[in-house]
């Protein structure tokens, strides 16, 4: 062993401290297993506290985000504390099956019983934009009066075009559709306020270049060959049960390709804990809510049938028209001989919180019934899911 070297055991060590990796070692420690968790960073966290998701809603909502990442980052620690869980610093990576090292102020090796890998992800590139900037820098930065490109189709992107846009003349181009996981007709009401280079542009045309595309997994420091450990286009190869090639070890989050959706890492890194456990415990990732913080808001869960959905524009929304914010439009989809929910579209201010309505109704499977006749408070922009429903009732009937 070499000077300022030491060694210890645990019976859970994570990797990573974001959401998926902190859910995981949180819920390890409440099943009574020893322990540690290792980020590079001072404070949890990770890219979506620090840099990502909260900054991004914070600025978004004119939000002080130093004072909200802050506070959000203290209660993670003393969450850490109370549950004794060993906090390290430094960079992981494994040494064989059951053991990894750590790099930082001093070098240390952990060996473990079981590992959670929740390494999240790392900067972007791109061939034809090396100078630019990544989306979460534009958040910190007063940026006003430039002529800025943003490179994605991703909510990221979406979420960053909107944000840039009230002091900036923005454009928008991604490889492929704008935001190509969403209902065409939801995403079109969107693009309404997106300025849309249909044609790859030149960088030198902007001040400023932004990349907002998918990013690439944190995984090559780990030494993952040396636990037997698979991956595919360099993401964590796992199964319902976050377990990966070697039975011992799990992955969760973007590093096991978890792209745009904090939601489904932090269940990850729940079932993780549980399944490392000895419980049975699965990821349930049936009905996963999409969502952009875009002007106006967009979110959807499940699937569209064009020939059985329905679309309720806000102008009958009383709360809408008083507020302004009539544009909206929330869009229903059903199976016609069931009458069973498949689908649930807002696009509108408010509609990334409104939107879990729709997962509650398709997790329940609720009928176009059960939304018709819930009586929701009055007046609210939730109603438009019950007057959608009761449409869809009179135009099968």
């Amino acid at each position: 062993m070499v000077v300022g070297q030491f060694s210890q055991d645990v019976d859970i060590f994570v990797i990573g401290g974001g959401p998926a990796g902190y859910t995981a070692a949180f819920r390890a420690a409440e099943l009574g297993k020893t322990v540690a968790i290792v980020d590079p960073n001072i404070m949890l966290g990770g890219e979506c506290l620090h840099s990502a998701c909260i900054p991004s809603k914070s600025a978004l909502h004119h939000v002080d985000a130093e004072k909200a990442v802050a506070t959000l980052s203290k209660g993670l620690e003393q969450r850490c504390r109370a549950l004794d869980i060993e906090r390290l610093h430094g960079l992981a990576h494994f040494e064989n099956k059951k053991t990894a090292q750590i790099t930082g102020e001093v070098v240390s090796v952990v060996k473990f019983r079981k590992a959670i890998i929740a390494s999240g992800s790392q900067k972007r590139s791109h061939d034809d934009f090396a100078e630019a900037i990544q989306v979460e820098d534009v958040y910190g930065a007063n940026v006003e009066n430039k002529t800025i490109l943003v490179v994605g189709n991703t909510p990221s992107a979406v979420e960053s075009a909107t944000f840039l846009s009230k002091n900036n003349n923005v454009s928008v181009w991604g490889d492929g559709e704008i935001l190509p996981s969403f209902e065409r007709q939801l995403v079109k009401l969107v693009q309404r306020s997106l300025s849309i280079c249909k044609e790859k542009p030149e960088s030198s045309s902007y001040d400023q270049v932004v990349l907002a595309t998918h990013r690439p997994p944190q995984t090559n420091s780990l030494q993952l060959a040396n636990a037997n450990i698979d991956c595919t286009d360099g993401f964590i190869t796992t199964n319902d049960t976050c377990v990966t090639s070697n039975p011992k070890i799990y992955a969760v989050g973007e590093c096991a390709g978890c792209h745009h959706s904090a939601a489904v890492a932090i269940a990850q890194g729940r079932v993780a804990a549980e399944a490392a456990w000895g419980l049975d415990a699965h990821l349930d990732a049936i009905f996963i809510p999409q969502v952009a913080w875009t002007n106006p808001e967009i979110a959807q869960v499940g699937e569209f049938d064009p020939s059985n959905t329905v679309s309720i524009k806000w102008g009958n929304s009383g709360l809408a028209v008083s507020l302004g914010q009539q544009n909206g439009v929330t869009m229903l989809s059903y199976e016609k001989d069931t009458q069973a929910i498949i689908g649930v579209g807002i696009v509108g201010a408010g509609a990334t919180e409104m939107i879990s309505e729709g997962v509650l109704a398709l997790e329940m499977g609720a009928t176009l019934y059960d939304l018709a006749t819930t009586i929701r408070p009055h007046p609210t922009r939730s109603e438009m899911i019950c007057e959608a429903a009761r449409t869809a009732l009179a135009k099968i009937n």
